[in-house]
């Protein structure tokens, strides 16, 4: 398995996981037996290859090692910052969610030219 693929499998878990923790608490009648648990085992075992083969459609051809993990890490860090700094400042609705997240996106729509430090060294 190449890097990419085990990149891509990571985050993948990884947003399987915040995909089918709360689905399976949430759908589970009594969430303290063990049907909670099964019900986030059934939504991994189907969230998992979805959100895998949906990064592997969406990557660049040109996407290097490491690409990725960059843009998670500064769309979760932005985000998390803007709205922190929103809700310091007592905006709290739903309009500042979208801002928060406008600015994590707008952010990594900059990471694959100007923060992947793979590409710095190459030029690319």
């Amino acid at each position: 398995m190449d890097s990419l693929r085990l990149e891509r499998l990571v985050w993948a878990v990884l947003v399987g996981l915040i995909v089918a923790v709360p689905l399976g608490f949430l759908l589970a009648p009594d969430p303290t037996g063990l049907v909670p648990l099964a019900l986030v085992a059934v939504a991994l075992l189907v969230s998992v290859p979805l959100v895998f083969r949906a990064f592997s459609y969406a990557a660049s051809p040109t996407a290097n090692p490491g690409d990725m993990t960059a843009e998670f890490v500064v769309f979760f860090a932005v985000t998390l910052s803007v709205r922190l700094a929103l809700g310091a400042v007592h905006f709290d609705n739903f309009a500042s969610n979208l801002v928060s997240f406008g600015a994590g996106w707008i952010a990594t729509s900059y990471v694959p030219q100007r923060l992947t430090p793979r590409r710095w060294a190459t030029g690319a």
